[in-house]
């Protein structure tokens, strides 16, 4: 019966696929269960009149209790997402839907939404996530709204000067997921398009890594891999012409 269900939601994603706001990302697949960002890494900044784009993805467990160890242990028929309180102006929500239903996801599978438009007031913004979770109980699928709390959103008042027109902000830089055993993503969001370098180095400052690429207005991501790297902090810098942001990342084997 799993599989059938699995079949059936990958079937129903690959047919949407091209009108779906976005792309879950595989570096999660191989996980049981969870949210990506999760409120310790939260959601990355934005800054006024800049677009802002925040992936969120997500694998609903089959248990009830793996959401929250008060609820009964019933199964998870799916969860709908109904919406965020507290966003900033200018930024809406899409969600890549599991079935013919809106926003709704199925257990065990890889499904993502995005936070995404450009935000037209500067702040510090609490958010609320909104669900409504279907429990399998005497074989009805029965409703449970619930809340999620923890996230918010900081947009930053747009700064720029005459004297930077033409140069490249860089900001929201984090690299999730951290720790990470193989791989992990290096985020970051420019005010406008240029050309970024990504290094890796050493807490001594020695570089193991470096890489460049053409990037994008709004949201972008680089792929790293660990690869023989020992356990331990690392520092990684992404840089555009004079902004910059040193983050640490953390190899967990």
């Amino acid at each position: 019966m799993k599989n059938a269900l699995l079949t059936a939601a990958f079937a129903l994603t690959s047919i949407s696929a091209l009108a779906q706001p976005c792309t879950p990302n595989p570096l999660y697949a191989d996980s049981v269960y969870g949210v990506w960002p999760d409120t310790t890494e939260n959601f990355v900044d934005g800054m006024v009149d800049v677009p802002y784009s925040q992936d969120l993805n997500l694998i609903v467990p089959i248990n009830a209790q793996d959401i929250d160890p008060t609820f009964p242990a019933v199964t998870i028929d799916s969860i709908a997402f109904d919406g965020v309180t507290g966003l900033p102006a200018g930024l809406t929500v899409g969600c890549a839907s599991q079935t013919p239903a809106a926003c709704t996801y199925l257990p065990s599978v890889l499904g993502c939404g995005v936070i995404q438009g450009i935000p037209t007031e500067a702040g510090d913004f609490p958010l609320t996530l909104q669900v409504t979770g279907y429990f399998t109980l005497f074989g009805s699928a029965v409703p449970y709204p619930i809340e999620f709390t923890g996230y918010r959103i900081i947009i930053a008042p747009n700064n720029v000067g005459v004297a930077d027109i033409g140069m490249a902000s860089v900001s929201g830089v984090r690299n999730a997921p951290n720790p990470f055993s193989a791989r992990t993503n290096i985020e970051f969001s420019l005010d406008r398009a240029a050309e970024v370098k990504v290094r890796v180095f050493t807490l001594l400052g020695e570089e193991l890594w470096s890489y460049r690429t053409q990037g994008k207005v709004g949201q972008n991501r680089i792929a790293y891999e660990s690869g023989a790297l020992q356990e331990g902090v690392y520092l990684y810098k992404v840089e555009s012409g004079p902004s910059s942001f040193t983050g640490r990342m953390m190899v967990s084997r």
